[in-house]
């Protein structure tokens, strides 16, 4: 992957995790304490995703950027909105988006993985924690699920 691609690939993550952050943020009021408390900490997990997809976008000698400014992130990306009422709604639907996450490291990391060059498979190796993070959060999302 050249460094104009691979640029663009990492503000395309950061634009993601910014939306991440912004859903966790939004849904901070949720009325069940064990939501309320994971919720925040998926919101500081997110944090750290966007420091660690900045540092190596400023690293690369390149400036962090989200693609598309404000608004319906998922909405513009993925093609739906999110508009939800209940904590099934919300938990149902961040869950999809967190497996999408996953999924998108995933394809991320493994192209990483394929180049030979060395700084590439730095970055693959530490962006696979996001990944990792992206499907624990998506599998206590859908165990959560189970309890409605």
């Amino acid at each position: 992957m050249d460094d104009k691609q691979l640029i663009f690939e990492l503000n395309k993550i950061l634009t993601l995790e910014h939306g991440h952050l912004g859903m966790y943020r939004d849904s901070l009021d949720q009325s069940e304490k064990d939501v309320r408390r994971t919720f925040r900490r998926f919101m500081e997990i997110e944090e750290e995703h966007i420091a660690k997809i900045s540092s190596i976008i400023r690293n690369l000698g390149a400036k962090p950027s989200i693609l598309i400014e404000g608004g319906d992130i998922f909405g513009r990306l993925f093609g739906f909105t999110v508009n939800l009422t209940t904590t099934k709604e919300v938990i149902k639907s961040y869950s999809f988006i967190e497996k999408k996450s996953h999924q998108g490291y995933y394809d991320f990391v493994s192209k990483l993985e394929q180049d030979d060059n060395q700084r590439n498979q730095f970055i693959a190796e530490f962006s696979a924690s996001n990944m990792l993070e992206a499907q624990l959060m998506h599998l206590w999302l859908e165990d959560k699920l189970k309890s409605y």
